[in-house]
């Protein structure tokens, strides 16, 4: 069965690297993807639900062009999101930089997403801290924005990829490809799903 891939990319503010092209419509050569990801992770799921990260078991990288591109905020213009939406389909959320009415391929730019690909549930929003209200709440004054918590929690902001397994839940930030942060480098995140759970994740550093 194929695998589907979801490219991720936060924080741009106004520039797309080329590698994000190149990376995203699968055409680095296999050599350039093994030499650039610096965290790969394949999900275990133990029997109580919980979820663990094997950085052991994760798949080599193959060629693939992203099936779905995700961008966690901190846009800059419009423009960004028609670059990437010309790859796949595009889904993006505000930024706390981001002030313009923006569109992406699937409707009008939001706060925050919650989305199904293939069985997997995501929720997407920019502050990590917000992104944890938003799931979780703060009783008994605000409540939870879901009603299901995600497989994979995405957000951006802080310009360092992050990669942890909590509970039931993934929390993924990709970076940023334009302004890296505590010598993280610029980078950018893909997801693959088959059989209706993640696959594998990678972390990549981009050129």
């Amino acid at each position: 069965m194929a695998r589907t891939r979801i490219g991720i990319v936060s924080d741009t503010h106004g520039a797309l690297p080329e590698a994000v092209f190149t990376l995203f419509g699968g055409t680095w050569s296999e050599d350039a993807l093994a030499d650039h990801i610096f965290m790969a992770a394949t999900p275990l799921h133990g029997s109580d639900g919980s979820i663990s990260l094997d950085a052991q078991q994760a798949s080599p990288l193959h060629l693939q062009a992203c099936d779905l591109i995700i961008h966690a905020g901190d846009i800059g213009p419009q423009s960004v999101l028609d670059e990437l939406g010309a790859i796949a389909r595009t889904v993006a959320v505000l930024g706390n930089n981001d002030y313009a009415t923006y569109w992406c391929s699937d409707g009008t730019v939001q706060d925050h997403r919650s989305l199904t690909v293939d069985g997997v549930n995501l929720f997407v929003q920019h502050i990590p801290q917000e992104m944890e209200l938003s799931l979780h709440g703060r009783p008994p004054l605000r409540p939870a924005l879901v009603t299901t918590q995600p497989d994979l929690a995405i957000h951006g902001h802080t310009h360092v990829p992050r990669l942890e397994a909590h509970g039931t839940r993934i929390t993924l930030c990709p970076g940023s490809p334009t302004r890296a942060r505590r010598g993280s480098g610029h980078a950018a995140a893909l997801v693959d799903i088959e059989d209706g759970r993640i696959a594998d994740i990678y972390l990549v550093r981009l050129p």
